[in-house]
């Protein structure tokens, strides 16, 4: 092939699509990855200050029915040491078992990253505190504020989760029952311990969710701890999956993929039928290739066989004929947006129950009083998340829970003394054009700020923020799981738009997403070869590792 000649070419750099490039080139296709941004990362994408500056601007100033991101203000005062900042547009948590775990490890990409293990997961109570959560064995049975009978009750339903729970007599005719609902019935707990388990281990977005999708990610949560220390969670440096996403790029591009960024796509022109084969000894003449594309202030027009693209980049009579992989899995949510909050603050919060350090004092008695102050004192954490289950907050949401991601400067994102919040409140319908997305998640950044470590309890005054509404401007047509839809063009692929889920869920998500994109590529572009050899074998998604690196320990 020539330089301007591609097996694929990708539009957008989002976690999905810098995977699925990262996949393809290894697998040995030539890859042309393409973005309008000047950065990597899609929606994804992890800024600086001033660069999130810039992104807010261009979206108030312009707003773009298209775009994920609507409804975006900030305030006008920007910090110092902005470009020291790494902030993602649409933050996460990795669990420490789960498919992108295991694509960083299988593709090499975890050699470009580095990670953290999450101090904590803590809930808010509706009083003012922000109580730890219970993570392991240990750590219930430490617990002073569960009963005794309750502890036995928690540890019955917390080994049943672990387990292989699927056809158990406990869930069988259960499966679709909400999960609140099912966690009082069955397993006799208390509404306060059923809602930390709810929100704060299977962190359901609303107390309707089913039980059988619940238990799954409490299971992957409970099996994700002790993997790389007690968190179940780690957290991605310089942003996350931000750079976990560039992380991907790099590795295509040492592969041979080629990158283009800051260019709009002028044309897209199907030059061939994609139903026809390319004989092997075929020349490399563009009229063997099924589109060309042009791009602005770029002199070459490119040449493909085959477009994998996230929808926003092609043009509408292309993707009404597109082939619309539909999501891997098809849970019922009513969730349609998510009002999201990004803050910076320089006080710590006090987020953390010393219970640890409670204990400590209690054993030390009369040999040490006067240390006994200190050690009550709650150390703050660096990296923490809090949840805040539904009514917990005055004037927030009664139905759905909203969860607050806390980065500080060990996650390589900020300053030293400096802490990034991240805010999500899920919403059932569209907000109308006069509510403002920072009226609805205010009551969320009030109460947080209200938790200031040094002095106890004092108001922190955030240095910045910003508020935005996400949504989903596209839909992908309904078919089967993991399936294209039928009766549509295989040249051009556009993958689901990652959907509405929660916090831990979003990476292993678009990993599963780039897993089927991956097999439909390689699908259609083996179809073009016409070839009298035997079926060949299917190209692995990554090479295996061995099985002894994927034990892990498990005492639950």
């Amino acid at each position: 092939m020539e330089e301007n000649q591609f097996d694929v070419v990708i539009f957008g750099t989002g976690l999905v699509e810098s995977i699925v490039a990262a996949a393809l080139s290894k697998a040995g296709y030539k890859v042309a990855h393409i973005d309008s941004n000047s950065y990597y990362g899609g929606d994804e994408a992890s800024l600086s200050l001033d660069e999130l500056v810039q992104w807010a601007d261009g979206i108030s100033h312009t707003p773009d029915s298209s775009s994920r991101f609507q409804r975006v203000t900030r305030s006008t005062e920007v910090p110092s040491q902005a470009r020291q900042y790494s902030i993602c547009l649409r933050p996460a948590v990795l669990s420490a078992m789960g498919p992108l775990i295991s694509s960083l490890i299988m593709s090499g990409v975890a050699k470009y990253s580095g990670f953290r293990l999450l101090d904590c997961v803590s809930v808010y109570d509706g009083y003012g505190r922000a109580k730890s959560v219970p993570g392991s064995k240990e750590d219930i049975f430490k617990s002073k504020e569960i009963s005794l009978i309750e502890k036995r009750r928690l540890m019955r339903f917390l080994t049943f989760a672990a387990a292989d729970f699927v056809g158990k007599k406990e869930i069988e005719g259960k499966e679709n029952m909400p999960f609140l609902e099912f966690l009082k019935s069955v397993f006799s707990l208390s509404e306060e311990v059923s809602t930390v388990i709810v929100y704060s281990l299977a962190f359901c977005m609303s107390s309707t969710e089913p039980t059988i999708h619940c238990l799954h990610r409490l299971q992957k949560y409970l099996r994700s701890g002790g993997r790389y220390g007690p968190s179940p969670f780690l957290i991605g440096h310089y942003g996350g999956i931000g750079d976990i996403a560039q992380g991907f790029c790099r590795a295509a591009a040492v592969s041979g993929g080629v990158y283009i960024l800051a260019r709009q796509v002028t044309a897209i022109v199907q030059t061939r039928p994609s139903s026809i084969a390319t004989p092997e000894n075929e020349d490399n003449s563009r009229s063997t290739f099924n589109y060309a594309i042009d791009l602005e202030d770029f002199p070459d027009t490119l040449s493909c066989n085959l477009i994998i693209s996230s929808p926003p980049y092609i043009p509408p009579d292309t993707r009404e004929r597109a082939s619309h992989l539909s999501p891997p899995s098809q849970i019922q949510s009513d969730v349609v947006c998510i009002a999201r909050c990004i803050a910076i603050i320089d006080q710590a919060l006090s987020i953390r129950t010393p219970e640890s350090a409670t204990e400590d004092s209690s054993e030390q008695g009369s040999e040490d009083t006067e240390a006994s102050p200190q050690t009550l004192k709650s150390v703050p954490p660096d990296t923490a998340i809090v949840v805040f289950p539904p009514s917990s907050v005055s004037d927030g949401s009664m139905t759905h829970s909203a969860t607050a991601l806390i980065n500080g400067e060990g996650s390589m994102s900020t300053p030293k003394g400096k802490w990034i919040i991240y805010i999500a409140l899920p919403l059932s319908s569209v907000p109308e054009e006069s509510v403002s997305t920072e009226s609805i998640v205010r009551p969320y950044l009030n109460a947080l700020l209200l938790l200031g470590a040094d002095p106890p309890h004092t108001p922190v005054t955030p240095l910045f923020t910003t508020f935005y509404l996400e949504t989903s401007p596209y839909n992908s047509p309904p078919s089967a799981p993991g399936t294209s839809s039928p009766n549509t063009d295989p040249s051009c692929i556009i993958p689901p738009t990652l959907p509405m889920v929660p916090l831990p869920d979003i990476p292993d998500e678009a990993t599963t997403i780039a897993e089927n994109t991956f097999k439909e590529a390689v699908k259609y572009l083996r179809s073009r070869r016409k070839s009298g050899d035997a079926e060949e074998s299917e190209i692995a998604f990554w090479p295996p590792i061995p099985v002894e690196d994927e034990e892990e320990d498990n005492d639950w």
